[in-house]
Order: structure tokens, then C-alpha cells, then sequence
């Protein structure tokens, strides 16, 4: 495995002066950069800013773009993305990247637990394992069996064995334990660096059990599911969030500089299922009498006729500080949950509707629902435009109710909206992805009309050159990974 060593890298101003001391002070130490700081040379402090950058750019950037074309979210629609619009034109080098990138925020975790460890703060190291299992999970969630129980951040191992998905998993889950406890313990987490909580370690316990709600219900354990999630993330305040800024090249929403400046017109929302089911005039609406999503279905995505698409469907891209309209999901500043109050609350409606039953499940469910009437999940300038999400009954998922036209049974029209619930609401998140492949599309999306259906994401190109451990033979993007077969 090719790892490089976690470099926090500085962009540092002002002018390089030169001494004019004589010709060997000139040349001497030539093949040095003074402006380049390796991983040895910081802090935990200094490392923890760079672990979460790199971590919100991994769950933000261009592996969740092609996850969502994949789900009928979005479309490709120029160069390469109209090839890798469909998954089985996808070589293991377009994965290149996210494996790196994975890895490279993987490096980050384990070196900030190291230099903590050296330093005796508990705290401090308890956010890098929060960090590595956020990571580690996204990536066996991504690729199935992954190196990890022999990953060596220090890159001393190149040939790491890859480890089973439901192994890694467990592993996992340790690391989230091991990270509350000492999240719980002596230390600190440095304000200044930590754009995430500040600082707060209570909300970062919050969030490590947040996690192990979502990687139990990846392995299917609904029970745990739930038992965490509750202990979760309890109050929106409390939601992980992607902090981005109004900054190109430095602090831009990755959707909004991707489809804004880096490659505009190359993605849409056109003709695609996430549109039709949230737009009040298409066949498809998913609303009735007591759900409305006009507010969402604009906050998400816009009628872009004449900006930067040619013509037809994108998603909302507008800023608060641009002059064309109201802030988006993907405006150049807007946060985006990586881990939230919400997904807890389905998580727990979820977990409630396959344990318990129908009347179990509504009643969660409902709870979440008020959340959204709230205004949850909004920007203000959205949250005020038509939206309602009255409670559901039993009675809407029997036969012939307002969820259930189609005769199914009454659990099965329970779990088929909550799971088209988390569609709509993970839209530029992995999630959608995880749950139709953990769920066999229970929420009925309809894909675009390839060959076979997305199952895993291949493994990048250069760890299959550089690994003999790597899977043989390599499985195919259609191949159900271990945990869903």
C-alpha cells in the first residue's frame, strides 16, 4: 500500500529573504524547503484542524458526487461524467483518489491519537478515533473488505492484509468505545482548531455514539442501532457538520466550487428521480395530504436555464452573499450534517418499525417529521416557503392509505417511506447509497436505466498494482459486498 506520511501542509506569506553572506550560504541546504512541516514537526493541536478539513473534504468531494449520480440524484452530463453517470464504465482509476484521500485522513487520525498519546492528552485523542472510525467505516461501507487491522500510517507496511467488512466493522466499533471513554477523561480539546465542537467533549461523545448508531445499522444490528442513537446526537446544535466558507480554493463548499468554477455543466439534476419525487408537479411528487416539499424540493435544487447549465434541472448552488438568489444546499458557505439529530431520529424510526411494528415506528417517525416542520434541515431563507409534515397514523400504511395504494403489507409501506425519507434527506451524502445496497432499495428508487445496479466502489488502481493482498480476482462494481450478499 502506497501511504504517504500525513503532512499538514501551511500556506505560508511574505518574501524569502536570501543572506549575501557568500556563495556557499547560498547553496547550502539547496534541497531543503523550510516551508514544508511534516507531521513530526507539529502538535496534536496543529494536526487535529488538519485531520477534520481532510475528513469533511472526503465525505463532501468527488467519491459522494458519482455516489449520488448513482442514485438518480444527479446527472453527468459533460467529459467524463457522462461516462462515469453509468457505474459500469468505471475503471479502478477513478477510485484512485478516494482511496488515497481515505487513507491520507486515516494517516491523520492515527498520528493525531500518536502525538496525543505523547503529550497525555486523553481528550485529544479521543476526537483521532472518532476520526478513524468515521473514516475506516466510510470506507469498508465504500469498498468491502479494506486494509485497516495492519494499516501503518507511518508507511513502514506497504503490503497491509485487507481485513474482512464485518471485522472491520467490529473493529470500529471498539475504536468509537475506546474514543468516548477517553473523550470522558483528562485533556483538552484545542478551541481554536476544533471547527467542529470547539471543543466540547461532550459533544464529541455525542457524535462517537451518533456513529455507532449509523455502523450498527450498516451491519443490520437494529437493536444497537437504536440503543445508540439515542444516545447520540440529541438536539440539532448537537449535529457534525462540514464548516465551509466563501473562499475559492480555500474554504468553498467542494459541491459549489465543483459545479461553480472547477467544472460547470459537467453535472445536473436533470431527469433525474431525486427531482421527480420532490417536485410538487411532477407524476412522481412524493407529497399528499400531509406532506408538502416545496421548501425542500427549492432548497435543494433550482430550474437553472440560463446560468451555468444550459438548460434544465441542477442543484442549488446560490449563495448568501450571491446577488442571484437565497442560500442553497450547496452554496459556496453552506454547512453541510455529516453526521446529525436526524439521521438519528430515522435511525430510531427505522429501528422501531422492523423491532416492534407499525405503531412503534409511526410514533418515532412522527418525532422526526416535527423536526422537519421545524424547519429542520433549511436554510432561513427557505424555511419560511411552503412546507408540512403532519403526523402520520397506522391507518395511512394499511391497505388503501394515503402510504400504501399498492396493497403492501402495512410494515413494509412503514419502512419503504422511511427509507425514501433518508433518500431525499442524505441527498450529497453517502447514506443513500449505504441504504440501498443494505436495504435492497426498500425505498423502490428508481435508477437510471443501465445494466445491473451500483454495489461497492472499486479499489483504486495503484493499491491493486502495489498490494499483493488486494482481492483476486478484483470484484466487480456490481458485486454485492460481503455484508449485503
Amino acid at each position: 500500500m502506497n501511504n504517504r506520511k500525513y503532512i499538514k501542509t501551511i500556506i505560508l506569506s511574505g518574501a524569502l529573504l536570501i543572506g549575501l553572506g557568500g556563495c556557499t550560504n547560498l547553496v547550502e541546504d539547496i534541497t531543503s524547503d523550510p516551508d514544508l512541516l511534516l507531521s513530526e514537526d507539529l502538535d496534536s493541536k496543529n494536526i487535529l484542524q488538519g485531520v477534520l478539513l481532510n475528513n469533511q473534504f472526503f465525505q463532501t468531494s468527488s467519491a459522494v458526487r458519482m455516489s449520488t449520480m448513482w442514485m438518480n440524484q444527479t446527472t453527468g452530463e459533460d467529459r467524463q461524467y457522462i461516462a462515469v453517470d453509468d457505474w459500469n464504465n468505471t475503471t479502478a482509476g477513478d477510485f484512485d483518489n478516494t482511496w488515497a484521500l481515505g487513507y491520507n485522513t486515516l494517516s491523520g487520525a492515527k498520528d493525531l491519537q500518536a502525538k496525543s498519546d505523547a503529550e497525555f492528552n486523553f481528550q485529544s485523542k479521543g476526537v483521532g478515533q472518532v476520526m478513524e472510525a468515521f473514516v475506516a467505516g466510510t470506507l469498508t461501507s465504500l469498498f468491502g473488505d479494506i486494509p485497516y487491522s495492519e494499516f501503518d500510517y507511518t508507511g513502514t507496511n506497504k503490503t497491509p492484509v485487507f481485513d474482512s467488512q464485518q471485522d472491520v466493522y467490529s473493529k470500529v466499533q471498539t475504536v468509537l468505545d475506546e474514543a468516548i471513554m477517553n473523550l470522558g477523561k483528562s485533556g483538552s480539546i484545542d478551541q481554536s482548531k476544533d471547527i467542529i465542537y470547539n471543543g466540547n467533549a461532550s459533544q464529541w461523545i455525542k457524535a462517537a455514539n451518533a456513529l455507532k448508531a449509523r455502523f450498527y445499522l450498516h451491519v443490520k444490528d437494529y437493536p444497537n442501532a437504536k440503543r445508540y442513537a439515542r444516545m447520540g446526537i440529541s438536539a440539532p446544535s448537537d449535529d457534525l457538520m462540514a464548516r465551509f466558507g466563501d473562499n475559492y480554493e480555500q474554504s468553498f463548499n467542494p459541491w459549489y466550487s465543483f459545479m461553480v468554477y472547477d467544472r460547470p455543466g459537467y453535472m445536473s439534476a436533470n431527469n433525474t428521480y431525486g427531482v421527480d419525487i420532490l417536485n410538487p408537479d411532477s407524476p412522481s411528487y412524493r407529497g399528499n395530504a400531509k406532506t408538502q416539499e416545496n421548501a425542500r424540493f427549492n432548497y435543494t435544487y433550482l430550474n437553472d436555464t440560463n446560468i451555468y447549465l444550459r438548460n434544465g434541472w441542477n442543484l442549488n448552488y446560490f449563495s448568501k452573499d450571491d446577488d442571484w438568489g437565497a442560500q442553497g444546499k450547496f452554496g459556496s458557505d453552506t454547512d453541510m450534517a455529516l453526521v446529525s439529530y436526524g439521521e438519528m431520529l430515522l435511525i430510531i424510526a427505522e429501528a422501531d418499525a422492523r423491532i416492534s411494528g407499525v405503531n412503534a415506528g409511526v410514533t418515532s417517525y412522527n418525532k422526526y417529521r416535527q423536526l422537519l416542520t421545524s424547519g429542520y434541515g433549511l436554510s432561513t431563507d427557505y424555511s419560511s416557503m411552503p412546507h408540512v409534515y403532519s403526523d402520520y397514523v397506522a391507518a395511512d400504511f394499511n391497505n388503501g392509505g394515503i402510504e400504501n395504494m399498492d396493497g403492501k403489507a402495512s410494515v413494509s409501506a412503514l419502512l419503504r417511506e422511511i427509507l425514501e425519507e433518508r433518500y431525499v434527506y442524505f441527498i450529497g451524502n453517502f447514506e443513500s447509497f449505504t441504504d440501498f445496497r443494505r436495504t435492497n432499495n426498500i425505498a423502490e428508487i428508481k435508477l437510471k436505466n443501465y445494466s445491473g445496479s451500483p454495489q461497492r466502489y472499486l479499489y483504486g488502481q495503484s493499491e491493486i498494482n502495489s498490494n499483493p493482498n488486494a482481492p483476486s480476482p478484483i470484484p466487480m462494481i456490481t458485486e454485492k459486498t460481503p455484508l449485503y450478499k
